[in-house]
């Protein structure tokens, strides 16, 4: 005897589930992503690396494809939210806060993004 293993959900179980989904994957995903990331990055940006080093290496880490203008969005968006929330950057090895970017000169700025 074949046993049917058609799942029989309702509509508000198959929203529930297409949601869920869509939480996982597009905008939701990067942001989560780059949540993640924030702290590395901005120890990586504190120490000068170049903002287009950083890009490529976090779309190849988490296979998304940002270019460096949605990377300067994301990072001063993180950056306001975790700012209003009292939660500043900090060195992962030390402790120490992080020097924003935003402190930087409008030079050293355009220099470290070339």
């Amino acid at each position: 005897m074949m046993t049917n293993f058609v799942s029989h959900t309702s509509p508000l179980d198959a929203l529930t589930h297409a949601l869920g989904e869509q939480l996982s994957k597009g905008k939701n995903k990067l942001e989560q992503d780059f949540r993640e990331a924030y702290p590395i990055l901005e120890e990586h940006i504190a120490r000068k690396m170049r903002k287009k080093v950083l890009v490529d290496q976090f779309n190849a880490a988490y296979k998304h494809e940002l270019n460096l203008i949605q990377f300067r969005k994301l990072l001063k968006e993180e950056r306001a939210r975790r700012h209003a929330e009292g939660d500043a950057a900090r060195c992962q090895s030390c402790g120490h806060l992080l020097v924003e970017a935003e402190e930087q000169t409008a030079f050293g700025a355009a220099e470290e993004d070339a």
